[in-house]
């Protein structure tokens, strides 16, 4: 609606005192509004009867949106808008009746904000619990004759998509934005929805290594027109990561700093900012300086509450990110340590701790996990490349060709010619023998980064695995007991706890409990 004719229309309604006619056009201007717009329907909804406004959350909600919309300088500040608008949700929220609810639209507006403030609180369970309650009841309303009309379909889908990604449930997530997209595509008036859905698509598929499915996502996002350029950044945020993405399995520099000039470095108050960190930690692994993202790593978990960096994708990315950066740093065992103090079956550790027993020569055990792990369902695609390279530079070693050229087959399937990441990561003695061995297709342009592209790990690490009862030992010495004192505690004899000491004194190479303890905490054994 032009300008003009907006501002008679509020005009009229306020005249009329129109309600409800209020509330249809500010929830089909929701994400339209800014400067002026904003401040025109603020100014409407100023003149609403408090206890007219008390009776329709939907307003009180438009009522924060436009306020925090006449403010265009601060479009990325996201912090003030998003709490009071979450805390609003979650007030309103609380005194709703889902099961009683007969508005579709409130039911949507209302409790998607009470999903943002659960998500902000870490409480991902509850905010899919509430999505589920909220899908059931808003399908009920759907079907009843005379029911409103839910002014952007598929919204609460996006919601519910945002919460699975965030708990790191990728196939529930992808099924949502799918359902998301195709809603918001059947009529006019849905371009928020469908930018975001197909934006958080792309991400998903970038962020997973997907390149050819997360390019068809963005050729999507490119051809929906944004509803006003202050929730371009929001709604668009996931393209942008799958961009980086892309630039990053290209080794493309500066397509990558230019992503992450728009995302940020993930210490932002954005939803998504875990997928933001693993693009940030994996440019600062590949392309920048591994001790200052090691540095960096402390600094994003202080700008993000504990729970939400301990949980779900977050916590995933974090500790990829910490063991990887450790490894790169020349902290084999310190990395290793993290892999054993992890879930066992966690598909994040699976890569780095393979490459860990590659570096330390143990090269049977690296083809018995990438034979276990490499097709695993789980397991990314970005991840299975690099995972069947290191399979095949671990058969070499022992000699065994065929094996290695048979492991190469599914990576030129995997890859494409314009792909560097996954080559960029081995040594330049292995890149060049796997590429002859395996045939793999490079681009000009390909060839001539990867022949740029410097070492990301060391060539050789010694690791340092203590025994859960070597390490007990340790520690209790390392509090000042007496081999005496410790056998009491554990309950066994002192000549086992010397055998213990005298295995671990071994592993660190020193011959005293003071340089063992000095060498466990230097190598991060303890």
């Amino acid at each position: 609606m032009p300008a003009a004719d907006l501002s008679e229309t509020l005009t009229r309604i306020v005249a009329e005192r129109d309600w409800n006619a209020l509330e249809v056009l500010c929830d089909r201007y929701v994400f339209a509004a800014e400067g002026e717009l904003a401040g025109r329907l603020l100014s409407a909804l100023s003149q609403v009867p408090d206890e007219e406004l008390r009776a329709r959350p939907r307003l009180m909600l438009s009522w924060t949106g436009a306020y925090y919309a006449m403010d265009e300088l601060q479009v990325r500040e996201l912090r003030p808008f998003l709490r009071h608008y979450a805390e609003l949700g979650t007030r309103l929220a609380a005194t709703m009746d889902i099961a009683r609810e007969t508005s579709a639209a409130t039911l949507v507006a209302v409790g998607t904000a009470a999903m943002i403030g659960l998500r902000m609180k870490g409480a991902c369970a509850e905010a899919e619990e509430l999505g589920e309650r909220l899908s059931t009841r808003a399908a009920q309303l759907s079907s009843l004759p005379g029911a409103d009309v839910v002014a952007h379909p598929g919204w609460l889908a996006v919601q519910r998509g945002l919460t699975r990604s965030l708990m790191d449930d990728f196939p529930a997530a992808v099924e949502l934005y799918r359902q998301a997209y195709e809603r918001a595509t059947v009529g006019p008036g849905t371009a928020a929805t469908a930018l975001n859905a197909a934006a958080n698509l792309a991400m998903i598929f970038g962020h997973l290594g997907h390149g050819a499915l997360a390019r068809q996502w963005l050729d999507r996002v490119r051809g929906v027109e944004p509803p006003s350029e202050r929730v371009r950044f929001l709604l668009t945020a996931g393209g942008t990561i799958a961009e980086g993405w892309d630039a990053l399995d290209r080794h493309d520099r500066s397509g990558l700093a230019r992503c992450l000039e728009e995302t940020g470095d993930g210490t932002g108050q954005l939803e998504v900012w875990p997928f933001v960190a693993a693009l940030v930690f994996a440019h600062g692994l590949h392309l920048g300086d591994p001790a200052t993202s090691l540095a960096h790593l402390g600094v994003l978990r202080l700008n993000h509450a504990p729970e939400l960096v301990a949980q779900g994708t977050a916590a995933q990315v974090v500790r990829r990110a910490h063991v990887e950066l450790l490894i790169a740093t020349g902290q084999a065992t310190r990395a290793l340590r993290l892999i054993k103090e992890a879930d066992a079956q966690a598909s994040w550790s699976a890569l780095p701790a393979a490459r860990l027993r590659l570096l330390n020569g143990e090269y049977e055990a690296v083809r018995a996990m990438a034979s276990r792990t490499s097709w695993h369902e789980t397991t990314s695609r970005r991840d299975a490349r690099q995972m069947l390279l290191l399979k095949a530079i671990a058969a070499l070693r022992m000699g065994d060709r065929d094996e290695a050229r048979r492991t190469l087959l599914p990576v030129r399937r995997l890859r494409t010619p314009d792909e560097v990441l996954s080559l960029a990561s081995l040594s330049p003695a292995d890149r060049d023998e796997v590429i002859r061995l395996g045939d793999l297709p490079l681009s000009d342009e390909a060839a001539h980064r990867l022949a740029r592209a410097r070492p990301v790990f060391p060539d050789r690490v010694e690791l340092v695995e203590l025994t859960n009862r070597e390490q007990v030992v340790l520690t209790e010495l390392d509090a000042g007991l007496t081999v005496a004192e410790v056998a009491r505690k554990l309950v066994v004899s002192v000549n086992t706890v010397r055998t213990q000491m005298k295995s671990a004194y071994r592993k660190l190479g020193a011959s005293t409990r003071e340089g063992a303890l000095m060498r466990a905490y230097e190598t991060g054994a303890l």
